[in-house]
């Protein structure tokens, strides 16, 4: 399944996720299959403030993907995920429950 997640941390937590994140990098590379795999992105989010945002759509196999990747990277990682669906396969189940 394919998920759009949205992240954010602080700025003053900037040098403790970048820290993890190269830990992350360095374990998903060795075992790819317990990780999810980036389609796009991360990308960050141009503003100024007191915390980083961003984006990226993520393909995650499992649950124990997206768990693994909860667990490496929060906190100082905040992040949601919403599920994403090929409409595809919402048009013909829609016309198929309109007869």
């Amino acid at each position: 399944m394919k998920v759009v997640k949205h992240y954010e941390f602080a700025i003053e937590d900037q040098d403790e996720m970048l820290e993890k994140w190269g830990k992350y990098l360095e374990k998903s590379a060795k075992t790819p299959e317990k990780y999810p795999k980036y389609i796009v992105g991360p990308y960050a989010i141009a503003q100024t403030g007191d915390s980083m945002k961003g984006i990226s759509i993520m393909e995650i196999e499992n649950d124990e993907q997206l768990v693994n990747y909860i667990l490496e990277l929060s906190p100082p990682l905040k992040a949601t995920f919403k599920l994403l669906f090929d409409t595809a396969a919402y048009v013909p189940a829609y016309m198929a429950r309109k007869k």
